[in-house]
């Protein structure tokens, strides 16, 4: 054979082909893109309620939503505003009032096929605003109409000022759903069945096991801060409920699972995965969430809604006065809690908003600086001298019952006695509608300043509003910070935060760090700072 004639005899162009098509071939199996494509197992801690958008609001539900459904805008890794199934927009105002106006892409589908046009605009707002179970009702409050210019222009007008409008359409709070498949599977739209225009769709529920999604192979129009616009690189994702954290560990370790959302915090663990020959990739950075504890402050003096004219309307036993809420917050000793149970790997909370959200200040840090002594003094002015017990309601977060356990050794010494009990999601729901607990222990994701409405103001009772606080009042403040002229929202915005820690109707408690962690053959990953409510993982790959 001459040294002329190439691989098997052919000439030197040929081989040169075979071999760059040989390369493309497997370049293109590495990336997912070829016919073997894997999946991916994503380990969680607990189980979702829903996967209709409007109808939850619990982080184990949005991890999933986010990648089923997209909003028309979205945030890049900056927190900058950028196209997502809308092109562009602008804000205008014409005889009936302020709008935005919409300019659509025209290449997006639903995963039923489905068009995505104006029409789903308008009815993915009209059934958050009509919807029986919406979670989202209030956040629409103030959309007065939903005109549809043309197929792919939509026009949205406000009765009254909101200048938080865009932030809920380019999150998960308002994505866009299939109008043909909410509509024809009514109330079973969320659990059997879930249509959006994201990277993967709804495959399958198995009930207290797994959630599975499987690539939309006609996606193309994947976010700015993804290289990749679709379709994803994996074959499918299987959201597996692992409850016990060292369980879910040991599968990581053992190449059982490929992704865990909610790592454990312990200093071994952290030194271990951050080993060079672990194999796998551990995550810790800054997010926009905080934990906190929470009181029921219905019929309490002062702001617990329900207390009118200074009689009590109704009976709420388990309500905690005013007096004592304020002790708890002396005798909580925040970075002993992130310590002991955080090993290290979170900031102190001192407000109701992250410490990122413009207009945030830690007024609690001022009002309720480490005074057990004082906490004792308020104590026996509530008439509780010999102290008294509480509940302390969480439920299934792998972190909870460790800072819950501190905080139990931490109120034990200024003579309150807290009793912890971790429920499942849905039964933590159901005692705090009833008003059937003392304090809750819970975590808070959001990046901008309408949580405090969000959370705060009465409409939003008994969820968000778990506490079950507020009035005339503080429900105007709240909407005060919805004002588009920078100093009166900011106004508003300082003043509410200072009345939830002047009340202690929360106590904010720590920020927590986005813990996340995946195999080193994952490829391609990068979180978000909104983490699991943006994410796509469109670029996301396994490398064999």
């Amino acid at each position: 054979m001459s040294k002329e004639s190439g691989i098997f005899g052919l000439g030197k162009g040929v081989t040169l082909i075979i071999i760059l098509v040989a390369a493309f071939i497997g370049f293109t199996f590495l990336m997912g893109g070829g016919a073997e494509l894997r999946g991916l197992v994503i380990a969680r801690p607990a189980e979702g309620e829903s996967l209709d958008p409007i109808q939850t609001v619990y982080d184990m539900d949005t991890m999933i939503t986010s990648l089923i459904y997209e909003p028309l805008m979205t945030y890049n890794r900056n927190m900058n505003r950028i196209p997502m199934l809308a092109e562009n927009w602008y804000c205008g105002e014409d005889e009936d009032g302020i709008f935005y106006e919409f300019k659509l892409r025209e290449d997006v589908t639903f995963h039923c096929g489905y068009p995505f046009t104006a029409e789903a605009v308008a009815y993915t707002i009209r059934r958050a605003k009509t919807h029986s179970f919406s979670q989202q009702r209030e956040s629409v409050e103030k959309i007065s109409e939903v005109r549809i210019l043309d197929k792919y222009t939509v026009r949205i007008y406000l009765s009254e000022e909101d200048r938080y409008i865009l932030d809920k359409l380019s999150t998960h709070s308002l994505p866009m759903i299939c109008p043909h498949c909410a509509e024809k599977y009514g109330d079973k739209f969320g659990r059997g069945h879930a249509c959006g225009t994201g990277p993967f769709k709804f495959k399958k529920w198995e009930l207290r096991n797994k959630i599975v999604l499987e690539r939309y192979e006609n996606y193309r129009w994947g976010p700015e801060f993804c290289s990749n616009k679709g379709p994803a690189n994996l074959k499918e994702i299987t959201f597996l409920i692992v409850r016990e954290d060292a369980t879910r560990e040991a599968k990581l370790e053992r190449g059982e699972i490929d992704f865990v959302t909610h790592v454990r915090a312990s200093r071994a663990l952290f030194d271990e995965w951050q080993a060079p020959d672990s194999g796998i990739k551990l995550y810790i950075q800054p997010g926009c969430s905080w934990v906190y504890i929470r009181f029921n402050c219905a019929g309490t003096a002062d702001h617990g809604y329900g207390y009118e004219n200074g009689e009590l309307v109704g009976e709420v036993p388990k309500a905690v006065p005013k007096k004592v809420r304020q002790a708890i917050a002396l005798a909580i000793d925040e970075n002993e809690i992130i310590d002991r149970a955080l090993a290290g790997a979170a900031t102190p909370a001192h407000s109701w908003l992250a410490d990122s959200v413009w207009g945030s200040i830690g007024y609690q840090e001022e009002m309720y600086p480490y005074d057990p002594e004082r906490a004792r003094q308020l104590l026996a002015e509530a008439g509780y001298p010999e102290g008294l017990e509480l509940e302390l309601l969480y439920y299934d977060d792998p972190n909870y019952k460790r800072v819950a356990s501190v905080l139990v050794e931490q109120l034990d010494e200024v003579g309150i006695t807290l009793n912890t009990q971790q429920l499942q999601y849905t039964a933590f729901q159901d005692r705090v509608k009833k008003k059937d607990f003392n304090v809750i222990l819970k975590g808070w994701t959001w990046p901008f300043a309408d949580s405090l409405w969000y959370g705060w103001h009465t409409c939003r009772m008994p969820t968000p509003n778990r506490s079950h606080w507020g009035d005339n009042y503080t429900n105007q403040v709240m909407l005060d910070t919805y004002l588009m002229d920078d100093n009166l929202a900011l106004e508003a915005i300082h003043e509410a935060q200072w009345l939830i820690a002047d009340d202690a109707a929360a106590i904010s408690i720590y920020h927590r760090p986005i813990k996340m962690a995946h195999r080193t053959y994952v490829k391609g990953f990068e979180i978000h700072p909104l983490a699991y409510n943006a994410w796509k993982f469109l670029d996301v790959y396994i490398e064999e």
